[in-house]
């Protein structure tokens, strides 16, 4: 009857609404740290976002048609001098191809302009590791908060009797799980952001393959 009655007595009390964010806050540096990492992983999220708009704001064929047309009715200074009124890595490409193909054979045409894609990709390549490095970190700094804060529980455990000493171990475990609670946030955050980016790459590879194979075959038409 009497654990009945404690059963009863338990669940008519309303469970207390849990403040995830001071819980958080109570990991003291760790938490700090995790915060400072949330901020760098929207710097640089933001930062290739904007390099990514930047770089590859035209559309290729659109730009291989117009480059087309200028060859035709203009020659190769007109169709070069358009493309450097442009900065995106689309018409940096068709540009260096054309003053490439002056000068080397059709048979390593090809290599040659890989070469120069491969360095427009690398533009947007960089700094993504740094994302990623944060989606690793930051969980493990989060769980190294909670030991931390698990070893400071059992420590005033240890000081306790054993009618508070329940209590003082409740408490010190929420609080010390709230720096995991926030290193999987932006753990989470930073994957996400991260594996965004790397399928824009991939898209932006695959666009470049595309342009390149077209500007040959242009070459070859001609």
């Amino acid at each position: 009857m009497n654990i009945l009655f404690i059963l009863l007595q338990d669940t008519q009390t309303p469970p207390a609404n849990v403040n995830y964010l001071e819980v958080f806050m109570r990991g003291g540096i760790v938490s700090y740290t995790l915060i400072v990492l949330s901020i760098v992983l929207f710097y640089f999220f933001l930062e290739r976002l904007w390099t990514f708009f930047k770089l590859t704001r035209e559309n290729p064929k659109d730009l291989l048609d117009r480059v087309k047309q200028l060859l035709v009715s203009r020659g190769m200074d007109s169709a070069q001098e358009a493309l450097r009124k442009s900065s995106s890595s689309y018409s940096i490409i068709l540009r260096e191809s054309l003053e490439i193909m002056t000068y080397v054979q059709s048979s390593q045409l090809k290599e040659r302009i890989d070469e120069v894609a491969q360095k427009e990709l690398t533009k947007l390549e960089r700094k993504i590791g740094y994302i990623s490095s944060i989606a690793g970190a930051a969980p493990m700094i989060g769980f190294l908060g909670t030991v931390v804060g698990m070893i400071q529980a059992f420590s005033e455990l240890a000081n306790q009797d054993g009618a508070t000493s329940a209590k003082v171990l409740a408490e010190g475990i929420y609080q010390a799980m709230g720096t995991t609670m926030g290193g999987l946030v932006v753990g989470l955050f930073a994957y996400i952001m991260y594996n965004y980016l790397i399928a824009k790459i991939h898209k932006v590879t695959g666009e470049m393959n595309a342009l390149i194979h077209d500007f040959i075959l242009m070459l070859q038409q001609r």
